[in-house]
């Protein structure tokens, strides 16, 4: 039994209705909508998790170096206090003061 994958998102017409299609589904290579419409199906995955694609001009042969390590990323400053941290409240002169009428 083979399998093939869904190439698109998409809403799909044919002889048995309407079906729809999810990018990476997998469908049996017999089901009568792979068989009708062979275009909207690859036998190679279209989408898979954790791989990371090198452009073109990175890839290298087995005679080159490897690539190098990519650097790491750098240190993001958090926006928000820590947990249980007071933060100090600003007061208006306008509070401390009283009114005189």
């Amino acid at each position: 039994m083979g399998v093939v994958y869904v190439k698109n998102d998409c809403v799909v017409r044919w002889s048995q209705g309407q079906s729809p299609l999810a990018l990476g589904d997998v469908w049996d290579d017999k089901a009568p909508l792979v068989v009708e419409r062979p275009d909207l199906f690859d036998v190679e995955p279209t989408r898979v998790r954790g791989r990371q694609a090198q452009p073109v001009d990175q890839r290298h042969d087995e005679d080159q170096e490897p690539p190098a390590e990519p650097p790491t990323a750098p240190v993001v400053e958090t926006a928000t206090a820590q947990p249980g941290t007071k933060r100090p409240a600003a007061r208006t002169t306008a509070a401390r003061t009283k009114r005189k009428v």
